[in-house]
């Protein structure tokens, strides 16, 4: 039986290639390539029989999804739905939060670049391709990702570069979501994709951006081919940025074999989109109209070679609003799930497939892809890869697909976080502003030691300058163990006397030199646990405090557990729990616990209840002596650095996620929290009168609402709380 099913197949493949009489060569050219559906539209209105369709770059893509089954109609609408720009301004790589450990300030980091002895950079490109294999993840989900094209609706052939031998490939069967995503991928903007047989594959347009001659080698009869980049750039202006440049060195190195091959199309398109570069999907719309004008001048080129094709091939007529094959099939049902590895250099800790394990038995439909690709998203920050995307195999397997890069052995960073707002709730004032700036570097295998040398500074509110080193053991793939030691040196405002949220702040001249002797246990990507021996010693300007020097030193175990990525996570829990103790003139302590949980309730909601508790006998100057009432994390309606030294907390909420701006999501946040706290003014500076816990016992409960946008510089923040005793803020802030 299985050799007649593939003698059938055979020869089923053979017909199909001797059948080729009218082939569509698409060019590539980036944006400039959704013109290409106009030449489409074209072609089915005279009713020209397709026999086949040839796609470089851009072209690939169009003529992947037309072959596939998508009328031009879909396509049209396909563009008009779908933030094509968003699809194009992510990172290629993302990584955790910066600073974060339990209770510690942390940021995300706007910039990184790492370096190694091999080259500078973390990856080989300077945009990410996650939303592009999301989309496309979806839109071939019918088709299994081991194909023979010729079996599609309409033969494809796509064509990318092998980097290292720089020939020319030609996909004619497997993955079609990689047989594109490889065809695309211009050098420098994207990266090189790799395939099954470990090789990597750059832009076909390095090697044939308009392959005329193929469709001839493949048996054409007929060729008809549409040139996007058949204009060359005037405007310099155009060429200012990386990625125009890196197009433009596309179009010029191949431009002539294109121009050579002009005489084998029986038509030609030569759409003149010089103006638009390779990242202008903004201007979809436009491009597409120029697309329709080149159409309509070549009606009659087109129409004289649909009457020398109708004498072998009666023509077929389409309308422009027909419904596509593709949309016609039944969506998959995914049965069970597989996750590969597709990076050059193979992953330490995988993902393991029982993490999707809750999509089996689902249809793959829009609702269940949205879910999915939500998921991915954060896994993929959490791991820290470059992609993390989906392709369905054969029997309903669910394939997720994994790619990282090699770590580099050293990295230079840096980040912001800020905020400003209005308060009845300050100290001192009804105003605030502040912000702090970020920034550092890793070297691992300093001077050829085993040895991490870490480096970092802030500047803003406080200046830190922190200079550590640590020795790591790596016990298993699942976890690490690190020896740090490190000293700093922070000077500004370190006390409440001089907290940029008091009006009245003396000089924020506070100074403190600060050593730390710990070790670090790493669990996995969600558990980290930390036994450090501190000691610092400050010198504070404002002579009102008593003493002026503070000698500190302590012991302090912490723990942070957390399957949240940052404040907007739909789902996850993240438990931060820290002890201490030490001495200053006498015994300090400190015990803090915090615990959120967010619960999803459908693809865009989630809802969320989280409890603190703080109690901290430490030295009454330090700001650090303190926990936040007016945080992110606090009750609504306080003000920032609203310090106590006891508190209590309790608080539910409701996350809904709106919409996305250039890809990146938005948020709504409703919040109720209430709590208990202490009576005592760190804004008084003096000591208090007693060391009793919950002294003066005050309790405040607060409303509040917000909007957020989780984007590449940190979590923007709008908000605004009131309490039922009368405390009101408004705040902005990215952190």
């Amino acid at each position: 039986m299985k050799k007649i099913i593939a003698i059938v197949l055979i020869l089923a493949t053979l017909g199909s290639s001797l059948s080729a009489k009218v082939v569509v060569v698409l060019s590539g050219g980036g944006a400039r390539g959704i013109a290409h559906i106009a030449i489409l539209e074209a072609l089915e209105e005279q009713g020209i029989p397709i026999d086949m369709v040839i796609g470089t770059s851009m072209g690939a893509l169009v003529g992947g999804l037309y072959a596939a089954g998508y009328s031009p109609g879909e396509l049209r609408t396909l563009m008009a739905e779908t933030d094509l720009l968003g699809l194009f301004v992510h990172s290629p790589l993302t990584g955790n939060r910066r600073h974060d450990r339990p209770f510690s300030t942390s940021f995300e980091p706007t910039f990184s670049l790492g370096f190694s002895s091999e080259g500078i950079g973390d990856t080989p490109a300077i945009l990410g391709d996650q939303r592009i294999l999301e989309l496309l993840g979806f839109l071939l989900s019918k088709y299994p990702n081991d194909i023979d094209f010729d079996q599609l609706p309409i033969p494809f052939r796509a064509v990318s570069t092998d980097v290292a031998s720089a020939e020319r490939v030609v996909h004619d069967r497997g993955s079609l979501v990689q047989a594109i995503r490889s065809s695309i991928a211009i050098p420098i903007v994207f990266s090189p994709f790799p395939t099954d047989d470990r090789r990597l594959l750059l832009d076909g347009g390095l090697v044939d951006n308009l392959p005329i001659a193929l469709a001839r080698d493949l048996g054409a009869t007929y060729v008809i081919a549409s040139d996007v980049n058949a204009e060359m750039v005037d405007d310099l202006s155009q060429l200012e940025s990386l990625s125009a440049i890196a197009m433009q060195a596309v179009v010029l190195a191949t431009r002539a074999k294109a121009i050579t091959q002009y005489e084998q199309a029986d038509l030609l398109y030569k759409i003149p989109l010089k103006q638009y570069n390779a990242l202008d999907f903004i201007h979809w719309n436009e491009i597409l109209k120029t697309g329709e004008e080149t159409a309509a001048e070549m009606h009659e080129q087109l129409r004289a070679l649909a009457s020398l094709i109708e004498e072998e091939h009666p023509l077929q007529p389409h309308s422009a609003d027909r419904l596509g094959r593709y949309v016609q099939m039944p969506p998959p049902m995914i049965k069970r799930v597989e996750v590969r590895d597709i990076s050059t250099t193979p992953m330490k800790r995988p993902l393991e497939a029982k993490t999707f394990e809750h999509f089996v038995g689902k249809l793959l439909d829009w609702r269940t892809n949205r879910e999915l690709n939500l998921l991915l998203r954060e896994l993929r920050v959490v791991k820290g890869l470059s992609s993390l995307s989906y392709e369905m195999g054969e029997e309903g397997t669910l394939i997720i697909l994994q790619r990282g890069f090699g770590k580099p052995l050293g990295e230079v960073f840096m980040g912001f976080s800020s905020d400003t707002g209005f308060s009845n709730a300050l100290a001192s004032s009804i105003s605030w502003f502040r912000a702090d700036a970020y920034l550092g570097a890793t070297v691992e295998e300093f001077l050829g030691s085993p040895l991490t040398l870490k480096v970092s500074g802030q500047l803003g509110s406080k200046s830190d300058m922190r200079l550590g080193i640590s020795y790591p053991y790596s016990f298993s793939q699942h976890g690490a163990l690190d020896v740090d030691f490190s000293v700093g040196y922070l000077v500004g405002g370190l006390t409440a006397l001089s907290a940029p949220t008091n009006a009245n702040r003396s000089a924020p001249l506070d100074r403190v030199f600060t050593s730390l002797l710990g070790i670090s246990l790493s669990i996995g990507d969600r558990l980290q646990v930390y036994l450090d021996g501190v000691y610092d010693f400050a010198f504070l300007h404002n002579q009102s405090y008593d003493p002026q020097h503070i000698y500190h030193g302590r012991l302090q175990s912490s723990l942070l557990y957390s399957t949240l990525l940052n404040h907007f996570s739909m789902q996850g829990i993240r438990l931060e729990v820290l002890n201490s103790i030490g001495f200053h003139r006498s015994m300090t302590w400190a015990s803090r616990v915090s615990f959120v949980h967010k619960i999803p309730i459908g693809l865009n909601d989630s809802l969320r209840y989280d409890l603190a508790i703080s109690m901290i006998r430490e030295p009454y100057p330090l700001i650090t002596s303190y926990a936040d009432t007016g945080s992110l994390d606090g009750i609504p309606g306080y003000a920032p650095l609203s310090l106590h030294r006891d508190l209590a907390m309790v608080g539910i909420g409701w996350d809904h996620r709106l919409f996305e701006i250039l890809g990146y999501p938005t948020f709504l946040r409703l919040i109720a929290r209430g709590g208990i706290f202490d009576g005592y003014n760190p804004y008084a500076g003096v000591k208090a009168s007693t060391d009793k816990v919950f002294d003066q016992l005050m309790w405040d409960l607060g409303f509040g609402v917000g909007v957020g946008l989780d984007a590449p510089i940190g979590e923007v923040s709008l908000s605004f709380g009131v309490t039922i005793t009368g405390k009101m803020t408004f705040m902005i802030g990215i952190h």
